[in-house]
């Protein structure tokens, strides 16, 4: 018996070039924190994809008055690659939504968000956006 059919009966398989297998950073959260706990900071785990699948990120963050609703799913996927992209809308005060989602198959762990940071900035107190302002930073 040929090497080859010896190993392909035993349940070898061989990589084929440009359809390898990435491994991704893994996490999900839906919860609902308080405002002053932002910005928030999670620890993934790592997870193997099946081959031709890419490592995504999406992280939504809904506030409303004092809370913020945190919607945050890490893994793989079957979507095509996507440019980091966020999306935020505000709707006045206390009330506003940001999200972010990202596809990537360029190496292994490429959805490596690991906190809301570049995605949540806290809202300057009341009155301070005048002050601030006027400096040119700040309130919009």
């Amino acid at each position: 018996m040929s090497p080859v059919l010896l190993l392909a009966l035993l349940g070898v398989t061989f990589p084929l070039p440009g359809v390898q297998a990435l491994f991704c950073q893994f996490a999900t959260i839906q919860d609902v924190w308080n405002l002053s706990d932002l910005p928030l900071r999670w620890t993934p785990k790592n997870t193997s994809c099946a081959s031709g699948m890419g490592c995504q990120d999406t992280l939504v963050l809904i506030e409303s008055g004092p809370q913020v609703s945190v919607v945050l799913s890490k893994g793989c996927t079957e979507a095509k690659d996507q440019e980091p992209r966020v999306t935020e809308h505000r709707m006045g005060p206390g009330l506003s939504l940001v999200s972010y989602t990202f596809v990537c198959r360029q190496e292994d762990f490429c959805n490596n968000l690991l906190t809301s940071v570049p995605l949540w900035a806290p809202q300057p107190p009341a009155g301070a956006c005048g002050r601030v302002g006027r400096r040119g930073r700040g309130c919009q």
